[in-house]
């Protein structure tokens, strides 16, 4: 099993201000102002090009597509990764993907563009997504809620985990937006981390999820197993990013056989290549 991990998209679109109310207008200017030179059309298109020409059998998307949940954002992910949207396609919200009410519901901007990679839903009032790619069972769950406040916190509920962990009777692996680890290089603030991480990992002893893929931090990883999470944790995020001291950008190729092995890619002079993964031990970061 080959799975493609990408994470933390970050599309450019071109938005009126008009369009915008309350935090998303913050956002949007913070986005037009701060990061939309980091994320250039060339590198975009270099990464959908590269994903092409690549062999997988699951391609993996774990959240923030758009920067303001903006319908305009959505439907422009949506083109931009029409060459990649197939059967192999299993996707999930990020906090940006859920940046207002609008953006939750009662009629979801995200599953109303993306319902056709989202797999099937566990049960009707929790986000639990179950999707079977190539034999490999997935598991998605929205770590997201939208809050007035500029903040990207996450939450897991304890019942999102429990059902999860009962109706799960088979290996599977696990994608949510939001860490459960990170280096000590890159400790999340409170605003911007899943708040009850611990608690989610302790809930995940029971049956461990054979790898969880993940975005949010805008820095490339490799946890591999420990004592505390017996999982390899893999972060692919932002994978249209520019790479500078502080973010390792690209994204994951993850060979699942007998044993597990990991292939990064990184844009570089036009073109992604493949180069080094970054690996940690566990005890190279915290929960």
């Amino acid at each position: 099993m080959k799975i493609l991990h990408i994470s933390d998209l970050h599309f450019p679109k071109k938005l009126p201000l008009f369009s915008l109310r309350g935090k998303a207008i913050v956002g949007y200017l913070s986005y037009r102002l701060r990061r939309k030179s980091k994320h250039p059309l060339v590198l975009i298109s270099a990464m959908v090009e590269a994903i092409s020409k690549l062999e997988y059998d699951a391609l993996i998307i774990s959240g923030d597509l758009t920067n303001v949940s903006h319908p305009g954002e959505f439907q422009n992910a949506k083109e931009i990764l029409s060459p990649l949207l197939t059967e192999k396609t299993f996707i999930i919200p990020g906090n940006h993907d859920r940046y207002h009410k609008r953006a939750v519901g009662p009629n979801p901007l995200f599953e109303k563009t993306f319902s056709e990679w989202l797999g099937t839903s566990l049960d009707s009032k929790l986000y639990i997504r179950s999707k079977k790619i190539g034999g490999k069972l997935f598991i998605g769950w929205d770590s997201n809620y939208a809050i007035p406040r500029i903040t990207a916190s996450g939450y897991v509920s304890p019942e999102i985990i429990d059902k999860t962990l009962n109706h799960v009777t088979e290996p599977y692996v696990l994608v949510c937006h939001h860490p459960l680890w990170n280096p000590k290089t890159e400790i999340e603030s409170k605003t911007h981390q899943m708040t009850n991480r611990a608690e989610v990992v302790e809930k995940l002893k029971t049956n461990p999820p054979e790898l969880y893929l993940h975005g949010h931090t805008h820095t490339n990883w490799v946890k591999l197993p420990g004592p505390n999470t017996s999982f390899p944790i893999v972060n692919s995020a932002s994978s249209t990013r520019l790479s500078d001291r502080n973010h390792e950008c690209g994204f994951h190729l993850i060979e699942m056989e007998k044993s597990t092995h990991y292939r990064r890619f990184i844009y570089s002079e036009d073109k992604f290549i493949e180069t080094n993964p970054i690996f940690y031990e566990e005890s190279e970061g915290v929960i």
